[in-house]
């Protein structure tokens, strides 16, 4: 039980700093352009 949520929490970390990276090269692309 204990390691299903700490995978799920890890997922959910993972998922959520690479929408954030992505969001933020998005920005850096479309202000160099």
């Amino acid at each position: 039980m204990l390691e299903a949520v700490f995978t799920t929490l890890m997922i959910l970390v993972a998922v959520a700093t690479l929408g954030f990276a992505a969001l933020t090269w998005k920005k850096l692309y479309q202000g160099q352009r």
